[in-house]
């Protein structure tokens, strides 16, 4: 070693006692010098090393499917093919790779989130989805984090169904049923068009409860609800009651209608029949036919009055009263000893009964005979 030369540069480190340590940029330098020297001697080592890495290349392409899973193999990352369980053996990575899919494992996704019911009512709602994978091919490229989508979908399905419930169906344990069958249903339906290659088993709502912070006030919201339906069937009573009396009377005014036009036209045309008699009748008697229509209305009009006929002039009063002054006369009578007056009696009747009280006189034959010819 020549004297100018430091001991780093010869790749070693003076120790205790005068001995010199060999460094690691010595070792490095010796191995380098060393193999340059000597190229025919490095072949039988790279040779080695070749063969053991081809052979950990090869070997791992072996892979291993247990029962209940199915392996998808696949070439440069594209779908080449399916393997049974068991064991075989692929090429090596990267050329193709297999991926296992349990198809007899249970999945589960859970979710919980607030949502509405059909009157109103702000639910906390807890619920768990179980599925599990029909088609290793379908949940490897089917859908990206089939988990996720599973979540989502169920979260979904949950709200539309609850929705369109009322809160005490759900709080109620015997609509839990009907309601996580429908969830189910409505999931599997958009799993199936997506291709996910998933079957829901089955949907637990674990927990259905009102949140405390708006429990008042839906508690409130539930009582309106109560009233409003009360209201709503008291009212549907009343307009099934009166219902079918309204149609019932709408029925007889119109049978009045139509028996008050047949009566009014019916008597139209008799009026009408009878004035045409009457027309040919004063063509050949007018005298005859005009005293007879005078007569006949007054006999019209007296039947409808109540009438006194007084006969007599001057001093010799003759009364005569109607019929239906016999009637009133008897019913005064009546109600003389009960000591009211009967209705229709009025001064009128009693003046007209004064004067034939006075005077019971009775008039001649021919009196009563000259006093109709003066009236006429």
């Amino acid at each position: 070693m020549a004297w100018n030369q430091s001991s780093e540069e010869q790749g070693s480190a003076p120790r205790r006692g005068g001995t010199r340590s060999p460094t690691l940029a010595g070792r490095l330098r010796r191995w380098r010098q060393r193999w340059s020297a000597k190229p025919r001697e490095r072949g039988p080592f790279y040779a080695v090393a070749a063969g053991v890495a081809l052979t950990l290349w090869l070997a791992s392409g072996f892979y291993q499917v247990e029962d209940g899973e199915r392996g998808v193999l696949q070439r440069f990352g594209a779908y080449a093919g399916l393997r049974a369980s068991g064991p075989g053996w692929h090429l090596p990575w990267p050329i193709e790779t297999v991926t296992n899919v349990n198809l007899d494992r249970i999945n589960s996704a859970d979710f919980q989130s607030h949502m509405l019911t059909a009157d109103a009512v702000l639910l906390n709602v807890t619920a768990s989805i179980h599925y599990q994978y029909t088609d290793a091919r379908a949940a490897l490229f089917g859908v990206r984090e089939s988990d996720a989508v599973v979540r989502s979908l169920g979260e979904a399905a949950a709200r539309e169904r609850v929705g369109q419930r009322r809160v005490a169906e759900l709080l109620g344990g015997a609509a839990r049923a009907p309601l996580t069958s429908a969830i189910r249903t409505s999931l599997q339906q958009p799993l199936d068009e997506l291709g996910a290659g998933v079957r829901v088993l089955a949907v637990d709502l674990t927990d259905v409860q009102v949140p405390e912070a708006v429990l008042p006030a839906q508690r409130d919201l539930v009582q309106a609800g109560e009233e409003r339906d009360k209201m709503a069937r008291e009212a549907q009573g009343y307009a099934a009651e009166l219902l079918p009396a309204a149609q019932a009377m709408a029925v007889r005014q119109r049978l009045d209608a139509q028996s008050y036009k047949l009566q009014t036209v019916g008597t139209a045309e008799g009026d009408t029949a009878r004035f045409d008699q009457l027309v040919v009748a004063y063509a050949r008697a007018p005298e005859v036919t005009r005293t007879r229509l005078y007569i006949e209305t007054m006999e019209t009009i007296l039947a409808r009055s109540r009438k006194l006929i007084i006969d007599g002039k001057g001093g010799n009063t003759l009364v005569l009263p109607s019929l239906d002054r016999l009637g009133d006369a008897g019913a005064q009578r009546a109600a003389g000893v009960s000591g009211v007056a009967p209705t229709g009696a009025g001064p009128a009747a009693g003046a007209a009964s004064a004067p034939a009280a006075a005077r019971p006189e009775t008039a001649t034959g021919d009196e009563r005979g000259r006093e109709r010819g003066e009236r006429r």
